[in-house]
């Protein structure tokens, strides 16, 4: 499986609130990014647990999912058990209270992609030469462009881009975003913090896939070109190709 991923504290940063991972799980390749909020709360504790429960909680139930029906309802599944583990780390050190955590994870199977998706973390695909936007932002900006009261230009700098309205962490029950694509082999699946994509165009993201047989190269050109639009956040991006599961 061609994959990789890699996260950056940034020049601004005090510590990074990202966190990240991906592995090949059984017949799917999966992968995950949570962004957290609020640094005097431990959001980065809290994105370490959304990605370790995610994780974890994919290697002991993926094998049980039959088919790509199943997939939806088990992964508000697995994002409420993210939920809940980050709420009991809250209730066990009252230092954490209202620590939360953007969260984004995509399975893939061969030409099956879905993607589970709370917060700005965002999911793209590249597909010959055009970059796809998988999923919609959780924040005021967002809500302003949809709208259409602003531009997407403009909400890279509006303040309303750090207002979240959804997010892992909050004492409810979560209903994440769910989206499912059919994509084709050879296909790039990209999941990225904020750090990252508010940082360049689109044209400046798809001149760092030339080479899209090396994914390392890719994803070190992708953060040098966010530090390069002078990104004040911690950048994390993690990349996977669309392959035939029998590669997988």
């Amino acid at each position: 499986m061609l994959a990789y991923g890699m996260s950056e504290k940034g020049p601004v940063r005090d510590n990074n609130e990202d966190s990240f991972a991906y592995e090949t799980i059984g017949n799917y390749f999966c992968m995950a990014v949570a962004d957290g909020v609020g640094g005097e709360s431990c959001g980065e504790i809290a994105s370490r647990l959304a990605v370790e429960t995610v994780m974890r909680t994919l290697k002991d139930s993926l094998a049980f999912i039959d088919s790509r029906d199943e997939l939806p309802q088990f992964l508000k599944v697995v994002f409420n058990r993210a939920n809940i583990v980050i709420l009991h780390n809250c209730l066990e050190n009252r230092e954490r209270m209202g620590m939360c955590t953007t969260l984004t994870v995509a399975l893939m199977k061969g030409t099956e992609l879905t993607i589970a998706h709370l917060g700005d973390t965002r999911g793209y695909l590249l597909h010959g030469s055009e970059l796809i936007k998988l999923t919609e932002d959780h924040n005021e900006a967002a809500k302003l462009v949809k709208n259409g009261l602003l531009s997407e230009d403009e909400a890279k700098v509006h303040p309303g881009r750090s207002r979240l309205f959804k997010v892992v962490g909050e004492n409810q029950y979560l209903n994440p975003d769910i989206y499912s694509y059919n994509i084709s082999y050879g296909d790039l699946v990209f999941l990225c913090s904020d750090g990252l994509y508010s940082y360049m165009s689109d044209e400046q993201f798809k001149a760092c896939t030339k080479e899209r047989n090396k994914p390392e190269s890719i994803c070190h050109r992708l953060v040098a070109q966010a530090l390069e639009g002078e990104s004040t956040d911690n950048i994390t991006v993690t990349l996977g190709r669309a392959e035939p599961a029998a590669e997988l």
